[in-house]
């Protein structure tokens, strides 16, 4: 009987060994700075203890751990405070002089995670749950024997939240920041305060979340677009919410637990429409709420700082941000107030009295030993000596102040604003901004060669920015912030020698089934496919290309317009073809879809004969890449900055296409572009398509008048036509620019047409 229950045990024991068939440092994100494998595994078992010290920090890092192994493999585990064989051991050692280091070795006595501080030990646990997970890996809690030494590159880790745009609940904050933590992230900026939001209590000046914390909801407008701040119980629709100051102290706390430091965001001088409705009286005057602070009132700066004075201690961490960014100065201009101080202080023009309204600001808070921080337009005028700089709007601004001996958080819009695109495809959630992709978030690199040599330790590190316009769910911010957050991480924590993005690329595909296990809303951008055609002039043919931005998992497509599923075609060589296609691609991983599919008409009418005559010229900024643009396969997204737009303003679009040669065409549509609320783009009043086999008589196959459409999300515009299949040579299309742009739309001047990918068949 014995002997038969050794033999179970060992054939349980190969059981899980051959189920963990992929060494755990596949899947750990951030890469540690050193790991090194021996043969040999250990496994946890119910008999393992974890061993910590009888504190506060080593109590909750251990309950942590116990918490982890009963949910994944249904082991209650026991600890102690003395140092025994088969345990996990939570050690504070005085070696080294990093507090968020840490060593973690794995022996056949057991694991320990030694560190300087329990910063370190914490960064430690979270090494060792990655080595244990994802559950499609491994079932059983077995490691391989491993010597891990690991370092954060640098010391500001960070991303923020914008609750101002859209609010998020204290509890979708701690969710957050659980993101955060298990990326070795260290510091959360929240940014409480912008123009259309005040969401933190100030007792001196309960206005601000009576009425500054809500805003009144308007048909068609965007929340920015003629902000109204209001009262909750105001009769219709009313959007806003607040943290009390004991949400506030929760949510920091919670934070200081997983080892991340949380930097308010106070904002000033400019983006203060909902303080300012509140307290009209810190307006220059004549402005109504123009949303800058009059810099010529004293009483502005006594209001700001008794905030202040509230602010200060609910962040027990040294920084306090206050914005600083996209000062509308024109008010200032035209306020005697602002004039007079500007007499007063020998100031010559708007930029020097920012630096005046900073410096004066940095004075106090510095009082209040704080270090002020904000964005890089506070270099305008002066830099206070002792300012820290965010630079957002590329590197410039961080390489001017690093240089000039200013500590700096590198945060470019480009890649790290959260907020843009990931992916490439129309299906893409609402975003605001550009285009930032996965691994053009791993290739960021904080310290550029600009910034001298014996200046850049005043790089601090990176950061990350969520900017909520379009965001309104956690499950959206948690898409946005997924799996780039993880590419991030990497930028951050490893040191440049060690990052290797064919390897990140591997570990990603582990990490996936980490985020689908604890429930968070991932993009599958980098997995979805896209597309590239070229024309073979020597066999008349067209190619196309499928590819995702990962290079892995399966794509599998179908040609007959139907989606497709697991057991469809499997993309593995480039599609000949040389009559129109329809194309319905999916990415598949684990034999699930993944990330948004590919659904586009590729059509062969245009061949390299192909000339395009323009009766008025598009705009050279909008070329959408010149005279081929409009049939050269590549489909604009709904979005602005696509450079696959042709725009042109205020003229009509007219074009005659000719196509070099006879083609039997039964078929002609192309895409027009709208976004009301955030561009002079505006779909066309008329469109009139005509066909001719003479480029003299032509046959009018459409006539559309498009009535106007106020909404202020991007619209793309099918317009397309079907007609009795003959032999076309030419076609001329034109679409008529309303001109003007409205009365009732957000901006002034030209309607601008934008035009892409005429499509035959």
């Amino acid at each position: 009987m014995k002997f038969f229950k050794l033999l179970i045990f060992f054939l349980f024991l190969v059981t899980v060994s051959c189920k963990n068939k992929v060494p755990a440092k596949a899947g750990v994100i951030p890469q540690p700075n050193l790991i090194e494998y021996q043969q040999g595994t250990f496994m946890v078992s119910e008999n393992t203890v974890i061993v910590s010290e009888n504190s506060e920090e080593g109590k909750r890092i251990a309950a942590e751990l116990i918490s982890f192994f009963d949910k994944n493999f249904n082991l209650k585990l026991n600890t102690s405070t003395k140092i025994q064989d088969n345990a996990i051991q939570l050690i504070i050692s005085e070696d080294g002089d990093n507090k968020e280091a840490y060593q973690l070795n794995v022996t056949k006595k057991g694991v320990s995670i030694t560190g300087k501080t329990y910063h370190g030990v914490f960064y430690g646990v979270q090494t060792l749950k990655q080595l244990l997970t994802p559950k499609t890996l491994i079932n059983a809690p077995i490691l391989h024997f491993v010597h891990i030494k690991d370092a954060p590159e640098f010391g500001w880790r960070g991303m923020m939240l914008d609750v101002s745009r859209h609010f998020f609940p204290k509890d979708s904050v701690k969710k957050v920041i659980d993101i955060l933590a298990m990326h070795k992230m260290n510091k959360f900026h929240w940014h409480l305060v912008d123009g259309i939001g005040w969401r933190i209590q100030i007792d001196k000046y309960p206005e601000l979340i009576k009425k500054g914390a809500w805003r009144k909801v308007k048909e068609n407008k965007k929340p920015w677009e003629d902000f109204e701040a209001t009262y909750k119980d105001t009769e219709g629709e009313v959007y806003g919410g607040f943290y009390t100051k004991a949400d506030i102290k929760e949510v920091v706390a919670y934070a200081a637990e997983r080892y991340i430091d949380v930097i308010p965001e106070i904002e000033m001088p400019g983006h203060s429409e909902a303080a300012l409705q509140c307290y009209p009286e810190f307006t220059c005057d004549g402005e109504g709420t123009s949303g800058v602070y009059c810099a010529g009132n004293d009483g502005s700066f006594e209001f700001l700082q008794n905030i202040i004075s509230e602010v200060v201690p609910l962040f027990p961490y040294k920084y306090l941000h206050i914005g600083g960014d996209e000062v509308g100065k024109s008010a200032w201009l035209n306020c005697k107030k602002c004039q007079k101080r500007m007499q007063d202080e020998n100031l010559e023009n708007a930029e020097e009295l920012q630096s005046y309204f900073v410096k004066r600001m940095e004075e106090f808070i510095h009082s209040k030993n704080k270090k002020l921080i904000g964005w890089d337009e506070i270099l305008e005028g002066g830099l206070p000596e002792r300012a820290t700089v965010m630079s957002w709007r590329g590197f410039e601004g961080g390489i001017e102040a690093a240089n000039a001996g200013h500590d700096v958080v590198m945060s470019p819009g480009s890649p790290l604003y959260f907020d843009h695109n990931q992916g490439k495809s129309e299906f893409e959630p609402p975003s605001w901004g550009g285009y930032n992709n996965l691994l053009k978030v791993y290739d960021f690199n904080p310290v550029p060669d600009a910034i001298a040599a014996d200046k850049r330790h005043h790089i601090l590190g990176g950061q990350a920015n969520l900017w909520t316009e379009q965001i309104k769910t956690l499950s959206h911010a948690q898409y946005m912030m997924l799996p780039r957050l993880s590419a991030l991480s990497e930028a951050l924590w490893t040191s440049p020698n060690q990052k290797n993005k064919n390897e990140f690329i591997k570990r990603i595909d582990v990490h996936f089934d980490r985020f689908e296990e604890l429930n968070y809303h991932f993009a599958g951008s980098s997995l979805a496919p896209d597309y590239n055609v070229t024309y073979n002039k020597a066999d008349k043919t067209f190619v196309l290309e499928l590819k995702n931005e990962l290079g892995i998992n399966e794509i599998r497509y179908t040609l007959d317009g139907t989606a497709p599923i697991v057991n469809s075609e499997l993309y593995t060589t480039p599609i000949r073809y040389t009559k129109p296609i329809n194309v319905h691609a999916q990415a598949f991983r684990n034999g699930e879809p993944i990330g948004f599919p590919l659904k586009k008409m590729f059509s062969t009418g245009f061949g390299d004969k192909c000339k395009v005559t323009y009766t008025h010229p598009y705009n050279e900024s909008y070329s959408g890449g010149g005279e081929q643009a409009l049939f050269n396969n590549k489909f604009a997204n709904p979005r602005g900055d696509d450079p696959n737009w042709q725009g042109l303003p205020k003229k009509d679009f007219e074009v005659i296409i000719d196509l070099g040669e006879p083609n039997a065409l039964s078929y002609v549509g192309l895409n027009f572009f709208q976004h009301i609320g955030a561009t002079s783009v505006m779909l066309p009043t008329q469109v009139v398509i005509g066909i001719s086999e003479d480029g003299k008589t032509y046959q009018i196959v459409l006539d559309e008048t498009l009535e106007t459409i106020k909404d202020r999300d991007p619209i793309i515009k099918r317009i397309e036509t079907e007609f009795e299949k003959q032999d076309v040579s030419f076609i001329k299309i034109s679409a008529k620019n309303r001109g003007q742009l409205p009365e009732w739309h957000i901006r002034n001047g030209d309607a601008w047409v934008f035009v892409d990918e005429v499509t035959v068949k």
